[in-house]
């Protein structure tokens, strides 16, 4: 699948194919990874990121001691947590991981039994979009594309909506959009049913990226923070940052996974930017290798010792012999569309 195909030298990022290498990030531990504390009574698994373990001691031992998975999110709620996924564990699905969020805080439980019907909209999430209707526990339609979320907005309406690159979505000669409707997907069926695209900036701007309802239904959050599966919390998003060259960013793709790091180029990559920009895409090059179905994802800055992440972009190509990725910059996404990123409050 292709945007515009400025050429051979590069390709959208749309389906999958074989991996690449990639340099991965570093940042202080318990930032970027869990801290195990005591387990619960119920539980069988307590990890913390970027809080300390006695202050879930109590949550923990609500949500292991609840009776029902209901519950289990009650738990949570009601101690200021905002559940963000249940993750079945293993083939069986006997046990499954609660991931929540308090401020820039994460938690993740596991205990045995049935998962809660737990999932919404954060970046790095798998995408799934299609000219048919997309129905939730049936199978995905045959002209899916598969691509990968970016980050939570606000818009004017005051209304939630999530970002992603428009060539996921197509144009079609007549300007309509060819892959409208969205769901995130949980495999191996769609697990959220998004709704249709909102906006796809290609129609009128060089800028490859659209909007799509970010639910919040019951049961379906939308929480400002980069997804990173079971093993690794969530990332809060605190704000954006300017495309600088040299600037050590990592973006995270339903392909390539989590934390692919690297650095925005300068001078050398600017005659194939301006090559691209002649052809109706402004976009910034990097360092780092990326594989179809990327396409869509949060490129960040590198996590910092408090695990925080800015917004600087979403995946839009590959480009050359060695597969680097180029992405279109998010602050003129934002303004074109006249919303604010949403971002993570202080942790309490």
């Amino acid at each position: 699948m292709s945007l515009r195909r400025p050429g051979r030298l590069t390709a959208c990022l749309a389906a999958g194919v074989a991996g690449l290498a990639v340099v991965p990030a570093v940042a202080q531990a318990g930032a970027t990874s869990y801290t195990r504390c005591d387990d619960a009574p119920g539980t069988t698994y307590v990890g913390t990121a970027r809080v300390g373990c006695s202050a879930v001691g109590e949550v923990a031992a609500a949500v292991g001691a609840a009776q029902t998975p209901a519950g289990e999110l009650s738990a949570l709620e009601a101690a200021g947590w905002t559940p963000m996924r249940a993750l079945p564990v293993g083939r069986t699905g006997s046990s499954h991981d609660l991931i929540a969020v308090r401020g820039r805080g994460a938690l993740r439980i596991r205990r045995v039994g049935t998962s809660p019907s737990l999932d919404g909209w954060s970046a790095g999430r798998e995408l799934v979009l299609s000219r048919s209707t997309i129905v939730g526990g049936r199978p995905i339609p045959r002209d899916a594309a598969f691509c990968t979320s970016a980050f939570l907005v606000r818009q004017k309406s005051g209304a939630l909506a999530g970002l992603s690159a428009a060539h996921c979505g197509g144009l079609r000669s007549d300007g309509r959009v060819q892959r409208r409707n969205v769901a995130l997907r949980r495999p191996p069926q769609p697990g959220v049913v998004l709704g249709r695209v909102l906006q796809i900036l290609t129609r009128r701007l060089p800028l490859d990226a659209l909007l799509v309802p970010a639910s919040r239904a019951t049961s379906r959050t939308a929480t400002a923070v980069v997804d990173r599966g079971i093993r690794k919390p969530p990332l809060p998003v605190v704000g954006s940052a300017r495309t600088l060259s040299g600037r050590r960013v990592c973006f995270t793709g339903r392909t390539s996974g989590a934390d692919q790091c690297g650095r925005i180029r300068g001078s050398v990559a600017r005659p194939l930017e301006s090559l691209f920009a002649l052809q109706g895409l402004v976009v910034r090059c990097t360092t780092i290798r990326a594989r179809e179905g990327d396409s869509g994802g949060p490129v960040y800055t590198a996590p910092g010792s408090d695990g925080a992440v800015r917004a600087v972009g979403i995946v839009t190509l590959i480009s050359g012999p060695q597969a680097l990725m180029c992405f279109t910059p998010v602050r003129p996404v934002l303004d074109a569309l006249d919303a604010r990123l949403v971002v993570a409050s202080p942790s309490s």
